[in-house]
This record gives structure tokens, sequence and C-alpha cells, in this order.
């Protein structure tokens, strides 16, 4: 639990300075891609802090943590990462190789939802009908 909570607080850290530093240095025809990174970087390292501190007894939920890690980092890392080296989205920079890996990051979103919806609706119950907290 605090290893994926650390990682998305490292990712909060990057996200929040890569915000601060595209506001001032982005070209005009990169903020919609860099503006969709960002948000859904935010939200899935909200997402993973809330997966891994859900009061369920489920490997799953840590499964979600890392599968929401692992989106912002394929998703909106590379996307981030493209437009601060290249300055517009089209330009060639060292991370065009790893393009291919930006809708792995999309798919690990989904991946990561589906399995925080099934650790919600499998988790453990107490005799009395109640969530059992870990």
């Amino acid at each position: 639990m605090r290893t994926i909570i650390v990682a998305a607080a490292v990712l909060g850290l990057l996200l929040v300075a890569a915000g601060a530093a595209g506001a001032h240095s982005i070209p005009i025809e990169a903020t919609r891609q860099w503006d969709s990174a960002l948000l859904y970087g935010f939200v899935h390292t909200l997402a993973a802090i809330l997966a891994v501190c859900l009061p369920f007894r489920s490997t799953l939920k840590f499964i979600s943590g890392w599968f929401f890690i692992a989106s912002v980092v394929l998703f909106g890392g590379i996307q981030i990462g493209k437009i601060m080296l290249a300055g517009i989205p089209s330009h060639p920079t060292p991370l065009d190789g790893l393009s291919f890996l930006v809708p792995v990051g999309g798919i690990c979103f989904i991946v990561g939802w589906l399995l925080l919806g099934l650790t919600a609706a499998f988790a453990p119950r107490s005799a009395a009908g109640e969530d059992v907290a870990s």
C-alpha cells in the first residue's frame, strides 16, 4: 500500500511541475493533448490512492492501484514528455519509439477501473452483511 501511495505522490508532484512548466512554454497547438494528459494523470493518480485505501481485504485493489500508476506513466508520461521535448506533438523526439505504449496506457486505465469495481463487488462481508475492513 505504501509503495503505491509513494508512487502516486511522486507522479502527482511531476504532474504539477509539468503543468506549471507547460502553462508557460507549450505552443497553443499542443494544449489539447497536454491538458488531456494532465487531467487523466491527476484523476488516475488519485484513483491509485483511493484503490489501496479502500477498506476491503483484496489483492485486486493493489493490482488496480498498480494499473492506475502504469496508466499515468504510459499514457500521460509519454505524451507530456514528447510535448516537452518537441514543443509540438507532431515533431520527432527521442520518445517517438515509445508512442506505441500510449494506447497500452489507455488499456491500463480501463483495467484499473475494472479491477477496482471487482474489488468492491466481491469484497468479503461479515456475518452481519457489513464490509470487512482490511
